[in-house]
């Protein structure tokens, strides 16, 4: 048997590799994917659930075990509010709020948990952490809530 000598099985075999491998490399990549994500969060939404008894006009557009996000369209004005829950107090919430340009306006609410300096020991206490903000969009602009770059509405 010669190994350095070209053959038609040779060729179909190359073939058959060339053709296979992207799509079991895809095949595996998903499947590790799917085992490294959480799994995404209970997601409860309502049309109109009030704060608390004197704030009326809030709407509840997330309400998961870790995020919760309300707003409140008011004179041109859209006020959003809402609270993450952070694994320890030394873990720190950035927020930042993008409008699209377009109509209408795709509003974006980046929630990122930024962790502590590793040399910091901090007690492991699950800590809620509140957030708000507004801008100035249109009635018909359409809200989405990120938390760590994953799309939670």
């Amino acid at each position: 048997m010669k190994f350095n000598q070209v053959t038609w099985y040779s060729k179909l075999l190359a073939s058959i590799l060339f053709i296979a491998l992207p799509f079991l490399g895809f095949y595996v990549g998903m499947k590790y994917e799917r085992a490294i994500v959480p799994q995404s969060q209970d997601l409860i939404t309502s049309d109109t659930k009030p704060r608390s008894s004197d704030q009326t006009g809030w709407k509840t557009i997330v309400d998961t075990k870790q995020v919760t996000v309300e707003t409140k369209y008011e004179n041109g004005t859209l006020k959003y509010s809402g609270t993450v829950q952070l694994p320890s107090p030394c873990h720190q919430l950035k927020d930042e709020t993008v409008v699209l340009e377009s109509f209408p306006e795709q509003v974006q609410i980046r929630l990122t948990i930024q962790n502590p300096d590793p040399q910091i020991q901090c007690i492991q206490v699950v800590t809620p952490k509140e957030f708000s903000g507004q801008m100035q969009v249109s009635e018909k602009a359409v809200v989405s809530v990120f938390l760590n770059g994953e799309k939670i509405r």
